[in-house]
């Protein structure tokens, strides 16, 4: 199994539905949601599959928790031999390591990296009364935690940039895949084609994948109906909505960032964000 770890809004969801075009590879979201599986105290799109909802084939006939054993029930749901989970919390990274440990798993753990400034405008983007402040710290916190596993972890590690995984897709997703020990095919590069079931994620890679699903179905009406659970903003509407079929650089962060939570970022987290700036900004 392949663990993303990073901070949140960094491209997990993007680079899980990569990997789970291969033919061997299943992603299944942030799999700290398979706990929230039946829970109708929970909002729907948190206890379902974010593309098929209630009727997903997956996970729609499971209606209790899995862990310890999510993993193994969806390898075998989806004749899968790897499966990646992006929860990025630490803590339910080690839990699994531990559940993990006296059975033939190898983990794997690719850490995703991305500019905190991007990060920051996104989660102000998508949280517009939360404090910037208490962001940027969250995003440092979380950065710490990461290290902090990653240099523990008793596995193949990996470090990945967001930015080189969009630019440079193929070369930076055959490193991933000589991790895993698979080979690297072309479906990878077209994952909005591909067939994907994810428990939680960014609705707005999500919204690619039901857009050529929903596209597909217009050409051939006997394929059947996907009802997604996805809710995208104004804002990540407008862009992800004429956003072309292919895997492109989000650098909104660059014209969107207000200047005052820019200089709070620099203030705070500049020193820290040395190693993920982005070359060109």
């Amino acid at each position: 199994m392949c663990f993303i770890g990073g901070a949140p809004h960094s491209g997990s969801t993007l680079l899980g539905m990569i990997l789970g075009a291969h033919s061997d590879i299943v992603y299944g979201g942030e799999l700290r949601k398979s706990t929230f599986l039946g829970d109708e105290t929970k909002p729907l799109k948190k206890r379902v599959c974010k593309l098929c909802g209630e009727a997903c084939p997956i996970w729609g006939s499971i209606s209790t928790p899995l862990v310890p054993d999510v993993y193994e029930v969806l390898a075998r749901k989806t004749d899968a031999s790897i499966v990646v989970d992006s929860s990025k919390g630490t803590e339910w990274q080690r839990e699994q390591l531990a559940l993990l440990a006296d059975t033939t798993t190898r983990p794997h753990l690719v850490v995703l990296e991305r500019d905190g400034r991007a990060v920051l405008a996104s989660r102000m983007r998508k949280y517009p009364t939360h404090d910037a402040r208490t962001i940027i710290e969250d995003w440092m916190s979380q950065i710490e935690k990461t290290d902090a596993f990653a240099s523990s972890f008793p596995g193949p590690v990996i470090r990945l940039r967001y930015e080189a995984l969009a630019t440079e897709p193929q070369c930076e997703i055959t490193r991933v895949t000589d991790m895993l020990g698979v080979a690297f095919e072309d479906a990878m590069l077209r994952f909005w084609e591909s067939e994907q079931h994810p428990l939680g994620g960014n609705d707005g890679t999500q919204f690619l994948v039901a857009r050529e699903s929903a596209r597909r179905r217009s050409l051939d009406p006997s394929l059947p109906s996907a009802h997604d659970v996805l809710d995208l903003g104004a804002d990540n509407l407008a862009y992800y909505a004429p956003h072309p079929a292919a895997i492109v650089l989000d650098l909104r962060w660059q014209r969107e960032l207000p200047a005052e939570a820019r200089a709070l970022f620099d203030t705070i987290a500049g020193e820290a964000n040395e190693r993920f700036a982005w070359p060109g900004t």
